[in-house]
């Protein structure tokens, strides 16, 4: 799996392809945080889960039924009131596409058990045919040793430059179609 930090980096940057609001943390913080939730799938070991099963990890929270099912409980409480009247639908695009990331990129790593994109429907995991990104360590030491560093670069190659360029472009659009009106 990728790690946290380039998950919430995934989630925000899609962010800024959306309009955005006048005020857009809430907005961004929320791309954010649906992008790593996926993971709290781990304590499933903590409760003996089997690597594999629908309810472990890179199991159903990592599944599209999972992201659509997320974004809509996020939109729901965090975006109420009039100022996302008329936006709540793009709001939710936005958040499902932030969580569906998550799979995504795992699905992007060289190791793991694949990701379970259409469960509960169907339990089989998946990988995507290239795999770049080498598994990040789990553990705090070995987050922080010669394999940790080589993780983080890797990611910062395939998800930092993309991520750069993509929020370059979502400001780029928005800026452009402002100067129409």
């Amino acid at each position: 799996m990728p790690t946290i930090f380039s998950h919430a980096l995934a989630g925000a940057t899609l962010g800024t392809v959306f309009p955005l609001p006048a005020r857009p943390a809430r907005h961004l913080v929320a791309g954010a945080l649906c992008a790593v939730i996926p993971d709290a799938d781990v304590v499933a070991f903590w409760f003996g889960m089997p690597w594999g099963h629908v309810l472990g990890h890179r199991g159903i929270t990592h599944s599209l039924s999972f992201a659509a099912i997320l974004a809509a409980v996020v939109v729901g409480s965090a975006f109420r009131g009039r100022t996302w009247e008329g936006r709540r639908g793009t709001v939710w695009l936005f958040l499902f596409l932030a969580t569906a990331s998550h799979g995504i990129l795992d699905a992007l790593t060289d190791g793991g058990p694949g990701v379970a994109f259409l469960a509960p429907f169907d339990d089989t995991r998946y990988f995507l045919p290239w795999q770049p990104l080498p598994v990040s360590p789990i553990s705090l030491e070995r987050f922080f040793s010669a394999r940790g560093r080589r993780v983080l670069e890797a990611e910062a190659l395939w998800i930092g430059l993309p991520a750069v360029v993509l929020a370059a472009a979502g400001t780029a659009l928005r800026a452009r179609r402002r100067g129409r009106r």
